[in-house]
């Protein structure tokens, strides 16, 4: 019997997936349960739905830029969200980081390479999202993802590392990644699927520890 896991459908870019990584790697230890990794386009999932119908797409000259234009009424309600977050939960963030909009390829790809090589995807994960949203790192670099990698204590050739990441195998999947999401109904990130069941937010997480618990105690009666 295959070993239930979570499937983790979200982009290395986004600020909730941030907030929520640190506790869902918390929350697969409690559980015993592996987590599935799945960074995915978020624009790609984003514009596949017509929640904005009387804005247009902006264009984006690189994957990662923002997908629709926000009203600065709007941002600083969002930065406000991030802060009582931050507050409540006890994690540092940076609001407002500069490389906040970047290209996605080479964190994505890390993410996937990570988990090809039975390395440990969760530490990785999370140490990018954290450079971004707290260091304000430019994740899209090679050299910052040397340093990340060595951080979680990957000692594999960084070099050979990131030149895999942005292959075209890697690629390939990081793109199958988001029709994949589309597939299991995601429209957003951070989404959590396991059993069946899909939790979108990090501020979903208790429901998902409720779920889990409930299924796995079926399993063994």
């Amino acid at each position: 019997m295959t070993s239930p896991c979570i499937d983790y459908y979200y982009s290395v870019r986004s600020s909730f997936t941030y907030l929520g990584s640190a506790r869902l790697n918390a929350l697969a230890r409690r559980c015993d349960v592996r987590i599935n990794h799945h960074p995915i386009d978020l624009g790609v999932v984003v514009s596949s739905f017509h929640d904005y119908p009387n804005q247009q797409p902006l264009d984006r000259p690189y994957a990662g830029a923002r997908i629709y234009e926000s009203s600065p009424t709007r941002e600083a309600y969002t930065q406000k969200e991030y802060r009582r977050w931050s507050q409540r939960l006890g994690i540092p963030m940076n609001v407002d980081p500069s490389h906040h909009y970047g290209p996605r390829e080479l964190p994505s790809g890390s993410v996937i390479v990570a988990q090809r090589r039975g390395l440990d995807v969760d530490a990785l994960s999370h140490a990018i999202l954290q450079a971004l949203w707290r260091d304000d790192r430019d994740i899209a670099s090679e050299a910052v993802m040397a340093d990340l990698l060595l951080s979680v204590g990957i000692q594999d050739d960084a070099v050979a590392f990131c030149k895999e990441a942005v292959s075209e195998s890697v690629q390939l999947e990081f793109r199958q990644n988001s029709q994949d999401a589309l597939a299991a109904g995601v429209f957003g990130s951070p989404s959590y699927l396991f059993k069946g069941e899909l939790f979108f937010g990090q501020d979903r997480l208790d429901f998902l520890e409720e779920w889990m618990v409930q299924s796995l105690q079926s399993d063994e009666a």
